[in-house]
C-alpha cells in the first residue's frame, strides 16, 4: 500500500494538530483555576463536556460527508474538507454546497420527444 501524502493533507492535519494541541494547553492551562468552581457545581462540568463532544461529532460527520462528496464528483476533498471544517459558523459548508460541481451525463435522452439533447444547452440534436 503506497501513502499519497499531498499539501492538501499536510495542511489539513497540521491545522487539526495545531488545534488539538492548543485545547489541550488551554485546558491545562485554566485547570488550576477552575477547581474551585467545579468542586461547588459538578453540572457544568457535564454540560460543558457534553456540548464539546456534539460539537466535534457534527464537524467529524460533515467533514466525513464532504471527503466522500468531494471525491465523487471529482473536487479536492482535503482541500474543501479543511475549508468547511475550519472556516467559522458554517460559512465554509455553505461555500462548499453552493461551490460543487453538478454531475453531468454526456447523452441524456429526452422520452418524450425521441430525441436526444444536448447536456450542456439543453437543445436537441
Amino acid at each position: 500500500m503506497r501513502i499519497h501524502f499531498t499539501v492538501e493533507k499536510f495542511v489539513f492535519w497540521g491545522l487539526t494538530a495545531i488545534v488539538l494541541l492548543s485545547c489541550i494547553a488551554l485546558g491545562v492551562g485554566i485547570s488550576p483555576y477552575m477547581d474551585d468552581f467545579l468542586e461547588e457545581n459538578q453540572t457544568w462540568l457535564i454540560v460543558m463536556n457534553l456540548l464539546a463532544l456534539l460539537f466535534l461529532s457534527l464537524n467529524v460527520l460533515i467533514a466525513v460527508f464532504i471527503y466522500k462528496d468531494a471525491s465523487r464528483r471529482r473536487m479536492n476533498a482535503w482541500l474543501w474538507m479543511t475549508a468547511v471544517i475550519y472556516i467559522p459558523n458554517f460559512i465554509g459548508l455553505i461555500l462548499y454546497l453552493l461551490a460543487r460541481k453538478q454531475p453531468r451525463n454526456a447523452i441524456t435522452a429526452d422520452s418524450s420527444v425521441g430525441g436526444i439533447r444536448c447536456p450542456h444547452c439543453g437543445h436537441l440534436i
